[in-house]
């Protein structure tokens, strides 16, 4: 016999592998490419960094060159590497946007080709409203991840040192991050509910108005339904503070950068390190502490709307 299936929330959990069920080449062609470009589109932050301390020595290194169209010839090199950057970007941020488009308008036209028209454009209409934040959730959850996995692995390449010493400072900007999702998840939660309560009242009541000639209970469901709006209201006050405190807490962020900054200049004084490599270290660990914050948030969150 097969394994019951789970269940989340007294409803049956769909698998992964549920999801690609139904896929021909084209749909798996179509995410291999915008999976391709969202990691590409993450990657390009700290390749940025990279051509930027290119920049940064140059500039710096300037007067130990044997002359000033030597120094030029150094710093427009460096700067055309931004140019290239730019139409590498250009390239796959366009993939994600249109593997989505095409994706959607092959729906429009499959129900087309089965139902009527006007049934098909009803039918893709909802289906947009439903899906369209998952079209875009993923390629940003994707994007994010890449930039906190490739910030820190960029931030060791530019300076050992420098990323040994930050590493235990990272999770001050990934717990608040962390906790304000599974808050948020669970405020979320309490929400729907509490709508649902309030919908299924509503419900009750119009039956009972279309059944019952005199209907004399109007003031009971009137406050019934305002005491169930009460605590939708006072769920979304919760939900507003700790939005708050999480946005609070990325101040750290500043200080972790006073404390790169200042160690980063002795790294430059004693251990005859780039300047350049230093800022983009710190720049690409701070980045990737930031973005951790919305990478972890629990993936059960895509699943609410």
């Amino acid at each position: 016999m097969s394994a019951p299936a789970s269940t989340v929330g007294g409803k049956p959990a769909m698998n992964v592998r549920g999801l690609f069920r139904f896929a021909d080449r084209v749909d798996v062609l179509l995410m291999v490419l915008g999976t391709l470009g969202a990691i590409g589109d993450g990657c390009s932050t700290n390749l940025l960094l990279i051509f930027a301390s290119d920049v940064m020595n140059a500039l710096g290194y300037g007067h130990a060159g044997a002359g000033s169209a030597q120094f030029m010839h150094e710093v427009e090199k460096s700067c055309m590497n931004f140019v290239y950057l730019a139409f590498a970007v250009l390239a796959v941020a366009s993939m994600v946007g249109f593997n989505q488009q095409l994706k959607a308008a092959s729906v429009c036209v499959y129900c087309t080709g089965l139902i009527d028209t006007c049934i098909a454009k009803w039918l893709f209409k909802k289906r947009t409203n439903v899906t369209w934040k998952h079209f875009t959730r993923v390629p940003l959850f994707l994007m994010h991840s890449t930039v906190f996995i490739s910030g820190l692995a960029f931030a060791t390449y530019f300076s050992w040192r420098l990323a040994l010493v930050s590493f235990p400072l990272v999770l001050l900007l990934i717990i608040p991050g962390l906790i304000y999702g599974k808050y948020l998840l669970y405020l979320s939660r309490q929400s729907r509910h509490e709508y649902g309560k309030a919908n299924s009242l509503v419900e009750q009541a119009l039956g009972s108005i279309k059944t019952i000639y005199s209907f004399t209970a109007e003031k009971r469901i009137i406050q019934r339904y305002t005491a169930i709006l009460d605590k939708t209201i006072k769920l979304g006050i919760k939900q507003g503070i700790a939005k708050g405190l999480a946005v609070g807490f990325t101040g750290l962020s500043f200080a972790i950068w006073a404390f790169l900054a200042w160690y980063g200049g002795r790294l430059v004084m004693y251990h005859h390190e780039s300047g350049g490599r230093i800022y983009a270290a710190g720049i690409s660990f701070v980045l990737g502490g930031l973005y951790a914050s919305s990478t972890l948030y629990p993936l059960e969150w895509h699943s609410l709307s």
